[in-house]
């Protein structure tokens, strides 16, 4: 939104809210709080003193956290337009402008929406007729038509990576021990999700719409011959829906002879794999694999609609670990049906597979997904009321409530946790054993120096995971995400980003 909002001359920026201290909120002992104080965020805005303010609400657990912002923003400066967008806005905009310090919320798709918007605030008209937003007037909530999808996303500009603290994302990839080269970069190569997960809160893009292979690997000089990132990370929900779109893009690289690593963080479709485009997307500097495999028992994965072939998955294992490959797969404990059997199932999947790192988390069932609506007809989780930004409940209630799991009719919170802890228990001794039958399998992932240096990176991350899961005595908690909250920002826009609780 930013680099489109730059290419029509309108003043940008952003403002990154988040750094690495950790300090107890001020009057709330009980809270710490990530990033820039209250007075910081306001000087800033004060020094900027912008016409428009937006606000990237992404996540629901922190909602609270985004509308904080706006009535900081509102106590700066009252008749500052405030813009709401992103997932969690996108999902629930009626609860959303329930917030008098919000003025209209972008629904959907940003970029063209959000420009619309300046330019009738800039020209002192109306909100009425755009599309894609939801907005209050005369005291009613008005929502307009959606906005249709940006069909050719090769005609929008790269994003403003000056306007982000490239220092502060440097610092930040230096501490992931997964990383092979820095700096850090990422992008988006298409947008949207044809698959129907139940869990997944991708609930308005099921749609798929991909950038041509040529503009991808444009994008990827870019960053790394104006930026210097050496790996970039593709942060798509679905980046392989095209088996002959990857390939191309992987022909494109080695023509180019662009020497960057990449990885696709939020996973990769293993269906849509098979030896040839691995062994190309290997030549093109794809070095690690995330399969979404969830849960290994067969009836579970017809519930949770992933019912694409386990051996399939192993075949694509295998062959990935043959030629140097990492391979990683994240599976869920606590399907609101799950007992001990079949999370066991996904426990003894998850060694068969091959890998050679299992994540595993417990579910978070997000408001507005078909499991969250399963939970809260069984009694066990409601919590539309804190979708309400006006709530007098206690500030970081979803937060607390996502942290340690949630129970099902089947197991306590005390018990998902031990389950946790056994799936990587029973993950890492398993690996363990196989590696002293066979220390051949990592030797055949070093190819480099670069190759080395990687590999004893992750030994000694390896190594330290394991040591900490001995030292437990319950459960491990399952990341909920150290996630980033924007607020974004005619003539001057300004975003701010990752005030957390």
């Amino acid at each position: 939104m930013a680099a489109v909002l730059e290419h029509e001359g309108y003043d940008v920026r952003i403002l990154d809210c988040f750094n690495r201290s950790m300090q107890p909120e001020t009057g709330r002992p009980r809270f710490l709080r990530y990033g820039f104080s209250d007075d910081m965020i306001l000087q800033r805005v004060a020094e900027y003193s912008p016409d428009v303010v937006g606000v990237s609400c992404m996540f629901t657990p922190y909602l609270k956290d985004a509308h904080h912002i706006a009535r900081l923003c509102k106590q700066y400066n009252s008749i500052i337009p405030v813009i709401f967008g992103g997932a969690h806005a996108s999902t629930f905009p009626e609860y959303v402008l329930k917030d008098e310090n919000v003025d209209c919320v972008v629904v959907g798709e940003g970029e063209n929406t959000m420009l619309d918007l300046v330019k009738r605030i800039e020209h002192g008209e109306g909100l009425t007729g755009i599309p894609g937003t939801m907005y209050r007037r005369n005291g009613q909530v008005r929502r307009e038509q959606p906005r249709p999808f940006i069909e050719n996303l090769d005609e929008l500009p790269f994003p403003a990576w000056h306007l982000l603290d490239k220092e502060g994302l440097v610092e930040e990839a230096k501490r992931s021990p997964f990383v092979m080269r820095r700096p850090v970069g990422a992008m988006v190569t298409s947008r949207g999700c044809p698959n129907n997960c139940y869990f997944c809160s991708v609930r308005k893009s099921r749609k798929w719409i991909a950038r041509s292979p040529e503009n991808v690997v444009d994008e990827m000089e870019f960053l790394k011959n104006v930026h210097g990132f050496q790996e970039i990370q593709w942060v798509d929900d679905n980046c392989s829906v095209s088996k002959r779109r990857l390939g191309e893009i992987c022909d494109e690289i080695m023509a180019r002879k662009l020497d960057v690593k990449w990885v696709a963080t939020s996973g990769i479709a293993h269906w849509t794999l098979d030896q040839e485009l691995l062994d190309k997307m290997k030549r093109a500097g794809c070095y690690r694999l995330i399969f979404g495999i969830e849960s290994g028992d067969e009836e579970t994965r017809k519930i949770i609609r992933k019912t694409h072939s386990l051996s399939q998955a192993k075949r694509v294992t295998a062959h990935a670990n043959k030629i140097g490959m990492w391979t990683a797969a994240t599976f869920i404990i606590g399907f609101p049906h799950e007992t001990k059997k079949e999370i066991d199932k996904t426990i003894s999947v998850s060694k068969w597979l091959g890998l050679d790192l299992a994540i595993f988390y417990l579910l978070v069932p997000q408001p507005g997904t078909d499991v969250y609506e399963i939970f809260k007809g069984q009694g066990l989780l409601d919590l539309d009321r804190f979708l309400d930004p006006t709530c007098d409940d206690d500030e970081g209630q979803l937060g607390r409530e996502y942290g340690n799991g949630i129970a099902t009719r089947h197991f306590t919170r005390d018990e998902l946790q031990e389950h946790l802890s056994r799936a990587y228990r029973s993950f890492f001794y398993h690996r363990i054993r196989s590696l002293l039958v066979d220390p051949f399998q990592l030797v055949r992932k070093v190819h480099s120096w670069e190759d080395l240096r990687y590999l004893v990176g992750l030994m000694m991350t390896g190594l330290r995971m394991f040591a900490r899961l001995l030292s437990l005595k319950t459960g491990v908690v399952s990341p909920v995400g150290m996630t980033r909250l924007r607020a974004q920002n005619v003539r001057k826009i300004i975003v701010t980003q990752d005030v957390q609780q």
